[in-house]
């Protein structure tokens, strides 16, 4: 149906798209790139108010529609500056998270652009998302769940490798805990709050918290302080800090709790003379259940074992979070074989990424020509 692999065509976009930088948020350069790329296959995409680009292929009711997604953001400097080929990977930060995706769903989209019209496919929407990395907090998805106000049939997101998948959304929050105190001189003033002390008896008292929770709920939540700052020098008492931590769960109902207890902490520490602390929400990712798995999970374990991939299902923190949350049945999974994501060393291997085509071709004729009910 999409025809053969074409892995040099693959190599020039994906080449092109690492060098472009595109941190979360900051996705411009790369979406000229995409954009210019369609256009000069005579394809028009469009940009929506958060950013991101779409592709209409097909016609008919949107309760048929299928969605594929591939978000565009790299974490990190969200670029790099060259690709390393050898012992058959290509490496490089952002090839596996999520640029294969996002240069497969291009192809396909121009592959496609071309058949569309001379056969009976339902629609098909190719989505390439803002902000799915860090505090890009799912700005693009949530914004393509806000334009529609029922579900497609299927929203399938692209992210990572072929070795596990994901029907369920791991739910966070995220918190900028803010301390402040009047400061003074190690000795002369010594005894009065300093920041620092206090933001270390705010983590205390909430890891305590934390750990009760945790113990009644074993392997459904995590807490990480991801960084901390403050202070003015050895000699004097910290008149400022601040931290960022945040809490993952798969049930809501926990990360409800928390905030209460990171509420009520707040407000019964600010009762001390000489101490102002705010803390702020600065994300959220709703946990989701899966929805209809019935009509693509199934299908992908068959597919997969079919070209003698192993995975398995898996919990995440993806776009389908927010598409699971508005009632979309949706299902996230890799086109690729790949690792190490997040860092300089991340890596795809080349041989995994004909597999990758396969199965988006098999998607297409199952879901885009067979018109399943």
């Amino acid at each position: 149906m999409i025809g053969d692999w074409d892995k040099q065509r693959f190599i020039e976009l994906i080449e092109k798209l690492s060098k472009a930088k595109g941190p979360s948020l900051s996705e411009q350069p790369r979406r000229k790139i995409l954009e210019d790329f369609f256009s000069a296959n005579g394809l028009k995409s469009l940009t929506d108010s958060a950013g991101n680009l779409l592709l209409h292929l097909g016609s008919g009711a949107w309760d048929k529609t299928v969605v594929f997604d591939a978000h565009m953001d790299v974490v990190q400097e969200g670029y790099t500056e060259t690709i390393i080929y050898e012992n058959g990977i290509m490496k490089g930060l952002g090839v596996g998270d999520n640029l294969t995706a996002v240069s497969m769903l291009a192809l396909l989209a121009v592959t496609l652009d071309k058949q569309i019209n001379k056969t009976a496919l339902r629609p098909l929407v190719i989505l390439f998302t803002v902000g799915e990395e860090g505090h890009g907090n799912l700005k693009g998805v949530k914004q393509f769940v806000n334009d529609h106000v029922a579900s497609p049939y299927l929203f399938l997101s692209f992210d990572l490798s072929f070795e596990e998948y994901s029907i369920r959304g791991l739910g966070s929050t995220r918190y900028k805990l803010e301390v402040s105190c009047s400061g003074g001189h190690s000795w002369e003033d010594y005894g009065i709050p300093s920041a620092i002390d206090e933001m270390m008896d705010f983590f205390s008292n909430l890891t305590m918290k934390f750990k009760t929770l945790s113990n009644n709920h074993p392997d459904m939540l995590s807490f990480n302080i991801g960084t901390m700052e403050g202070g003015e020098g050895i000699n004097s008492i910290a008149s400022s800090a601040t931290a960022c931590f945040e809490f993952r769960s798969v049930l809501p109902e926990l990360l409800e709790i928390l905030n209460r207890d990171v509420t009520e902490l707040c407000i019964r520490m600010n009762e001390r003379e000489g101490v102002q602390l705010t803390c702020k929400t600065t994300g959220q990712r709703p946990a989701a259940t899966p929805v209809k798995p019935e009509r693509i999970e199934p299908l992908i374990v068959d597919i997969l074992s079919g070209i003698e991939e192993k995975t398995r299902p898996v919990i995440r923190s993806t776009n389908i979070n927010a598409t699971l949350d508005a009632g979309w049945p949706s299902l996230c999974m890799g086109l690729c074989r790949c690792g190490r994501f997040h860092t300089h060393d991340e890596y795809v291997v080349l041989d995994s990424l004909v597999k990758g085509w396969f199965v988006l071709s098999t998607l297409v004729e199952r879901f885009l020509c067979n018109q399943p009910t």
